[in-house]
């Protein structure tokens, strides 16, 4: 496994998720509320981002479609990054915002090297990109799902 691979998994991410179960955060007020929100949308987007790039996977069978396909993925992506890098963090959830910063860009990378890899036909970067955007696609979900049942304690709490 290349050293890139493993980068997915940073020391935020270890701190949160590190327990056997990850302490959610705290929906205390309406700032906390709004980011809530607006990143659960941003995640949305990268969940359709993400579908789309499986289906031109299971469709495309030509390297160069694919290279291109894992190319405009990750433009789409850092597109959607920039948006989630200029949101208002609340203080309250700055741990979580940098957790899925860095899924962010271990999801970048990993596109990148899936289009480099089937650009030139190197398995090997192929396989690494994969592994480190599944990992990526991972660490999103678990903190999507954990803001998810933040927002739907604090409805049930109001």
């Amino acid at each position: 496994m290349s050293d890139s691979v493993g980068a997915a998994s940073g020391s935020r991410w270890r701190s949160l998720f590190g327990r056997r179960q990850p302490p959610g955060p705290v929906l205390g007020d309406e700032a906390v509320r709004g980011y809530v929100q607006v990143a659960l949308d941003l995640l949305a987007r990268w969940e359709e981002l993400h579908e789309r790039w499986l289906v031109a996977l299971d469709e495309q069978r030509r390297t160069e479609r694919l290279a291109n396909a894992a190319a405009v993925y990750r433009w789409q992506l850092n597109a959607v990054l920039a948006r989630f890098e200029a949101i208002p963090v609340p203080s309250a959830l700055r741990a979580w915002h940098e957790a899925l910063l860095e899924a962010f860009a271990a999801a970048s990378r990993g596109t990148h090297l899936i289009s480099h890899g089937y650009r030139f036909h190197v398995v090997r970067i192929i396989c690494d990109g994969g592994l480190l955007l599944e990992e990526a696609r991972e660490q999103e979900q678990a903190a999507r799902d954990a803001l998810r049942s933040a927002v739907s304690l604090s409805a049930g709490a109001a």
